[in-house]
């Protein structure tokens, strides 16, 4: 698991509030129906809550959206307005998210790997292997399907619990 305390995500989400971005959140959450804090942890788990260029130079913004996944987007700069990373950001979670349902019970295949997606997935479920595929893309489905962790194949191989862990903190602050 990560490393970070209470009072790290404390300074971040004080940091997100002194920029004016806490409405952006709250704007994204309503729009995309996620958690506040859900999108809070996901920027926190990305980038520290800061707009950046990382990700060896591929991820743009608070939620580090992929130049590879979105290359016009990334290199018009508009990754530099908060509010359109955030937005972009959600929607890019929401686009998992609905891959994850319809592919409920289907064949679906990732780089040479065939297999039926899980069915009938709780909520619980659609949202940590949603989280994961935000950094693993639909290997979070195969890996759930395969062996019951979202996580298999994400960074540090618990994407999905640590943003979930942080989006517990970040629930207390909002």
């Amino acid at each position: 698991m990560a490393t970070w305390t209470k009072n790290d995500l404390k300074r971040q989400f004080d940091f997100v509030t002194s920029q004016g971005w806490v409405g952006h959140f709250h704007e994204a959450a309503n729009d995309y129906d996620f958690p506040i804090a859900t999108l809070l942890a996901l920027g926190s788990r990305e980038t520290n809550l800061k707009n950046i260029v990382g990700d060896g130079g591929h991820g743009y913004g608070i939620m580090q959206i992929d130049d590879r996944s979105f290359p016009d987007w990334c290199h018009s700069g508009t990754w530099q307005d908060a509010r359109a990373d955030i937005l972009k950001g959600a929607l890019v979670l929401d686009a998992k998210r609905q891959q994850i349902r319809a592919g409920q019970g289907k064949l679906l295949n990732i780089g040479g790997e065939s297999f039926t997606g899980k069915p009938d997935l709780t909520q619980d479920e659609v949202l940590r292997t949603t989280l994961a595929a935000y950094n693993s893309g639909l290997w979070a489905y195969y890996s759930l399907t395969k062996s019951n962790d979202p996580d298999a194949r994400t960074t540090g191989r618990d994407y999905s619990a640590d943003t979930l862990a942080r989006a517990a903190v970040f629930a207390q602050l909002v």
